[in-house]
């Protein structure tokens, strides 16, 4: 059979959207359900067409003189479990460390590993044996716990826990924005239910905020012109509560007040 010079032409121009498609950076939706993300997100850190050969070679070597801590009660889809360490090697003796293992080395690992090392928390990657030679990232240990679960929030009345509420996502935007403009990587998956943001607490103030997972999804890797403006309207405004904000509150997991506390 004998194909005209438009079909040829039509297939052709098919197969190179086909593969064009393939080779962009996937974009997710974000919280507020954007139908485009801003030029200067340049895609998750998950797809492939970001990654190096020392990037796909992450978990090629052995993680030597681990040594298991607790077991933490940590989820994911990726997960296989998620550990404190009581050391690592010869420079690492303290538990300073958390270690993730994942089920299998997949395009989600290398991203996170990727995006770790970007914004300077990678200690290690690699197999470990003493897990069924299972795939792991070793890093640094972020100080604080979710909001949530800290004996201030749960025994506070309502009105200091919207208070709390607010104090967290003030800094947790802040704390955005400065690891998106100096590390050119965008951690937008800053829900309260998964416990991505820790605190640290004064009293009944937060006194700091720090960010943790940077698997995907919604984790997104930056051109380098993104400025603080643009990452300010990507959340509405940065002196301002947003839609974001109120989302995130809406969602904000449910504690019952502590016996005796008046809400």
């Amino acid at each position: 059979m004998h194909l005209s010079c438009f079909n040829v032409l039509f297939i052709t121009l098919a197969f190179v959207s086909v593969f064009a498609d393939a080779a962009a950076p996937r974009k997710h939706l974000d919280l507020v359900q954007r139908e485009t993300l801003p030029h200067w997100i340049l895609g998750e850190v998950d797809n492939p067409s970001f990654f190096t050969d020392k990037d796909q070679k992450a978990f090629s070597k052995t993680l030597w003189n681990v040594r298991l801590g607790e077991k933490l009660p940590v989820g994911g889809k990726h997960n296989y479990a998620i550990y404190s360490l009581k050391g690592y090697g010869i420079r690492f003796k303290s538990n300073s460390l958390i270690m993730k293992v994942f089920n299998a080395v997949d395009n989600a690992a290398i991203g996170e590993a990727k995006a770790l090392g970007a914004v300077g928390d990678l200690v290690a990657s690699g197999i470990v044996k003493s897990l069924g030679s299972k795939p792991a990232i070793i890093m640094k240990k972020k100080p604080g716990q979710p909001l949530h679960t800290t004996n201030e929030y749960k025994a506070a009345r309502e009105t200091v826990r919207e208070k709390m509420r607010d104090q967290t996502y003030r800094l947790m935007r802040k704390e955005v924005v400065n690891v998106a403009t100096k590390k050119y990587v965008l951690h937008d998956d800053n829900h309260p239910a998964l416990s991505n943001v820790l605190v640290t607490m004064s009293g009944n103030n937060v006194k700091s905020v720090a960010l943790v997972d940077y698997g995907p999804p919604q984790t997104y890797f930056l051109d380098k012109s993104v400025t603080k403006g643009d990452v300010c309207n990507f959340y509405g405004d940065c002196e301002k509560p947003t839609t974001k904000q109120y989302l995130w509150e809406k969602e904000f997991p449910y504690v019952p007040p502590a016996p005796g506390t008046s809400t």
